[in-house]
């Protein structure tokens, strides 16, 4: 999933003077604030000169992540209470780092921090793997054929991992009607899930999700043992293609436009797929500093 950034097009106008006031702020943007009041963790010093003015210009402008009246700065030295602002600040450190500018960044904040969670994403019936009492649920919906879904489980796995007792992933289906076989996998797993065989399964479809067939489905079945009359007929039936369109339509209220999409504790994810930022996220989330 790319993060696509939309810049306007520049403008070149006549400005009046600057008053005494904006002079005031501008000198008051561009000073740097010494490392030293900045939280461990937060290491803006490794910014070149242009890249820690677009720093300190956010960070003095953008509010508190918190939705409090102060700055990103101001809410980092004086609400120890809002941790949200320390992950915003790291985040800012990043985003300049990586050649964003002020704007960019602007728009990147605004989708991470201040936008609403969906809290109610159904996961009844979607298979789940890691600790059932994690304190981050990572909703995934995703199509087999997607090769960006594909290079998504190897993080999924990789988080499970790392955080053993604090994250479990869920599985929703997502299939694009463009992919002529998705929809077909999907029911395919939805009957393997009956068996108690989702995950094996679904590792042997993306697997050859390059070269998806029914008859891939088919060796996938036999491959991981499932009782293959019993699994063609719930392929097959009404229940598996309700249970695909139940996750599709749930897809399309939330506003689903690309997979994978991820919701991390019911915020959509909206970084690049790769493990340091899904991990930044997740870290936000049990309210680690490091």
């Amino acid at each position: 999933m790319a993060v696509v950034i939309a810049l306007a097009a520049s403008t070149c106008t006549k400005k009046a003077p600057p008053s005494q006031a904006a002079n005031t702020a501008v000198a008051a943007i561009a000073q740097p604030a010494s490392d030293d009041l900045w939280p461990a963790g937060i290491v803006p010093s490794k910014l070149d000169g242009f890249k820690r003015k677009v720093f300190d210009q956010v960070v003095n402008r953008e509010a508190s992540a918190c939705g409090k009246g102060h700055s990103l700065r101001q809410s980092l030295k004086q609400d120890s209470d809002c941790r949200a602002s320390f992950y915003a600040v790291r985040y800012v450190v990043h985003l300049a780092d990586a050649g964003f500018s002020a704007s960019e960044i602007t728009q990147q904040l605004d989708r991470r921090f201040r936008v609403p969670r969906y809290p109610h994403i159904d996961l009844s019936q979607a298979p789940c793997k890691g600790n059932p009492s994690a304190r981050v649920t990572i909703a995934e919906f995703v199509d087999y054929e997607c090769p960006h879904c594909k290079l998504a489980q190897a993080m999924m796995h990789e988080l499970l991992e790392e955080y053993p007792n604090d994250v479990r992933v869920c599985f929703k289906h997502n299939p694009w009607s463009s992919h002529v076989n998705a929809r077909w996998a999907a029911q395919a797993s939805v009957a393997a899930h009956k068996q108690g065989k989702f995950w094996p399964y679904s590792e042997k479809v993306w697997e050859n999700s390059e070269h998806l067939t029914p008859a891939v489905l088919d060796s996938a079945a036999q491959a991981v043992g499932l009782d293959i009359l019993r699994w063609r007929k719930d392929r097959a039936s009404d229940e598996s293609q309700a249970r695909v369109q139940q996750d599709l339509s749930e897809g399309r209220d939330l506003g689903i436009k690309s997979t994978p999409a991820i919701f991390i504790n019911g915020r959509k994810y909206e970084d690049a797929i790769d493990s340091a930022s899904l991990k930044d996220w997740i870290d936000e989330e049990l309210g680690r500093q490091f």
